[in-house]
């Protein structure tokens, strides 16, 4: 009997991202939607990216999830954005999946106390991989 191989990106349970930068489940049918591979690598480094560092402590992951929330209400000059780039940069080498980060780039926006996060990853199998995010550190 032939076995499937494992897929090393992982699958989960699908999120939908609202524009307030919250995560939900997609119940878009009865059923509980899966996100696989690539698509799931994207999800997960954003989630990770969202969560604040410490914030799952008491389930074991302690070191899980990223330093942004200590830049909010914080002035957006050149300084904090580079500070914002290197936490970025050192949340998406945390994950396994991630054998490099090839970008990270972090530009404010004409909304004030927004800034918007393009990077790209190389996972450990297949091509690089980009994602994007907006976060509102108002």
């Amino acid at each position: 009997m032939a076995t499937t191989p494992k897929d090393p990106l992982l699958t989960d349970l699908s999120v939908v991202f609202t524009p307030h930068g919250q995560a939900d489940l997609d119940l878009q049918t009865d059923e509980l939607e899966r996100v696989s591979g690539r698509d799931n690598l994207v999800q997960a480094l954003s989630l990770r990216l969202l969560t604040e560092r410490g914030e799952l402590t008491e389930l074991s992951h302690p070191r899980y999830g990223s330093r942004l929330r200590e830049l909010i209400g914080e002035p957006l000059d050149r300084a904090n954005v580079e500070l914002l780039r290197r936490y970025v940069r050192k949340c998406l080498l945390q994950d396994p999946r991630v054998a490099e980060v090839v970008t990270v780039r972090a530009f404010t926006t004409n909304v004030p106390g927004v800034v918007v996060v393009q990077a790209t990853v190389r996972p450990i199998v297949g091509a690089p991989i980009s994602l994007s995010l907006n976060l509102d550190l108002s």
